[in-house]
């Protein structure tokens, strides 16, 4: 059973994509269908239900998740024992966005410990405007972030990649289609604070129709928003990697607004003055995969 083949199926399983995946990991999406296939082969059972556009993990998809995340730790783990002489070590000083810790800083951290155990990481959160401040008193090593697109002569960005925003509903809900802009401003909402990036622009695009939304909460915790709309509490919008799992499980609806589409940019950079320590290249290349 390959490393390789096993590292493709969970790209798969989180975006919901061959082609996607292809494109994160650069293959030809042909061959993402024929590692699949021959995983499939070895295990005797497929992974992937293939409907339409649509992928999903089969029932014994679902149970291979959690061991082949195990397999790619462990073999992590294992070539950073066999290599004692050239471990890493030192501190590494990350700021990120609420919207990325809840979804990508648990695989994150444990793949980054099991490759690099002798650094010490230190961890915060804070705003883009935060970040660049930080950044340009040495204070952090590294920013990741959700935001519009932050390409200014003083950073080098690492690593950049497109996260849809969307409005989502709890299941069942009477407006689980597609929704006039207008119509939706009058639904019960709860939101990401002000000043976080995709909040901010959902009021520009509604304050350019000459609408508002006024939610009756603000959290800056998306990941709780999403638990609070799976509730039944009102309706949200939020990045699409945070509420992609109870789209998938069919607890939250997926609303179709045409005339509101959002893109942010999920990004990782530095400031173009910093060395490029060996932590720094370990945990860029872990967020490259």
């Amino acid at each position: 059973m390959e490393l390789r083949n096993i590292n493709t199926f969970l790209h798969i399983a989180e975006l919901h994509s061959f082609s996607s995946a292809a494109r994160e990991l650069g293959y030809s999406q042909s061959a993402v269908s024929a590692q699949i296939a021959q995983l499939e082969a070895e295990l005797g059972t497929p992974l992937f239900d293939r409907v339409g556009k649509t992928v999903r993990l089969t029932d014994a998809g679902q149970t291979f998740q959690s061991y082949a995340r195990t397999l790619l730790i462990t073999a992590q783990q294992a070539k950073a024992a066999l290599m004692p002489a050239r471990a890493v070590s030192g501190t590494l000083r990350v700021a990120l966005a609420d919207s990325v810790c809840s979804t990508f800083l648990p695989d994150l951290l444990q793949q980054f410990h099991a490759l690099c155990p002798q650094v010490e990481l230190v961890l915060r959160t804070a705003t883009a405007d935060e970040m660049l401040r930080l950044l340009g008193a040495n204070q952090i090593d590294l920013a990741y972030t959700l935001d519009q697109p932050l390409l200014l002569p003083s950073l080098t960005l690492a690593v950049n990649v497109l996260e849809p925003v969307c409005f989502v509903a709890p299941a069942g809900h009477p407006l689980a289609e597609a929704v006039p802009l207008d119509v939706l401003a009058q639904q019960e909402f709860l939101l990401t604070e002000r000043g976080m990036s995709y909040r901010d622009a959902l009021d520009q695009r509604l304050a350019a129709r000459g609408l508002a939304i006024h939610p009756y909460i603000e959290l800056g915790s998306a990941s709780l928003l999403c638990q609070m709309v799976e509730r039944g509490m009102g309706l949200s919008f939020l990045p699409e990697y945070i509420v992609c799992p109870a789209l998938s499980a069919g607890r939250l609806a997926r609303l179709r607004v045409p005339d509101c589409t959002v893109t942010m940019h999920r990004q990782l950079f530095y400031h173009k003055d910093k060395w490029l320590t060996p932590q720094m290249k370990a945990f860029i290349a872990l967020v490259e995969q």
